[in-house]
């Protein structure tokens, strides 16, 4: 009896010490914390700051892709809940912007020249593909962390702007991250030989890319 006494009032006190040390951090959490407001911090920018001009591109031979995320602005880098990134894609005759996904992002994206092929898949056990072309002034919603693709099925230039809530949407382009991974994860799931691997791992470029379709290209007179 004496010893289950004993190891209660320690028990009481361990609990007791543990919650003054609690409390003591979290006094001096409290008290040290340096805290601004948003319109403190949106202060430290001048009027250009929040002005963007889409002039860096990563530019192609069949299309670039501009893009306003936090590595290269530095305002919506630093500032709280900016919520907001863009990309501006421009594909020429049969280019095509690479299946990939955004991970933490639904995209909404607004034609603006052309006629271009948009589309994604549902997840496991969903639907394989939802989408269809979509004109000049029409604008295609893709669920967060799905995969899709926009293409450009004619032989004029397209043009779309690609709005996100989220400042860092991420983006996973699938061949690529599906090809860079190790060759048994390939053979695996393929069953393709290592010389197979290799000439697919040669022929799948960066995005944007040429597309592969034939038909598209002859019926625009593009030769590779």
């Amino acid at each position: 009896m004496a010893a289950s006494w004993l190891g209660s009032r320690v028990f009481v006190c361990v609990v007791a010490i543990f919650l003054s040390i609690l409390g003591v951090l979290g006094t001096n959490v409290a008290t040290e914390l340096d805290f601004e407001t948003e319109l403190q911090q949106r202060q430290q920018f001048g009027n250009s700051s929040f002005i963007f001009s889409f002039n860096d591109p990563a530019a192609t031979a069949n299309g670039d892709l501009r893009t306003l995320f936090i590595n290269n602005d530095e305002a919506l880098a630093t500032l709280p809940n900016g919520g907001v990134g863009q990309n501006l894609v421009t594909l020429k005759a049969c280019a095509i912007n690479q299946p990939h996904n955004h991970p933490r992002g639904t995209e909404i994206s607004h034609v603006l020249k052309g006629t271009l092929l948009f589309g994604f898949a549902e997840e496991n056990g969903g639907r394989p593909f939802i989408g269809g072309n979509v004109k000049t002034g029409q604008t295609v919603i893709i669920p967060q962390g799905l995969i899709h693709f926009a293409q450009n099925l004619e032989c004029e230039e397209g043009q779309f702007i690609a709005s996100f809530p989220n400042r860092d949407p991420g983006t996973v382009t699938t061949a690529l991250t599906f090809f860079n991974l190790p060759e048994s994860a390939i053979r695996a799931t393929t069953g393709l030989t290592d010389s197979q691997i290799k000439t697919i791992k040669a022929s799948v470029s960066a995005n944007s890319n040429p597309s592969l379709d034939h038909e598209c290209a002859k019926r625009c007179g593009i030769k590779y």
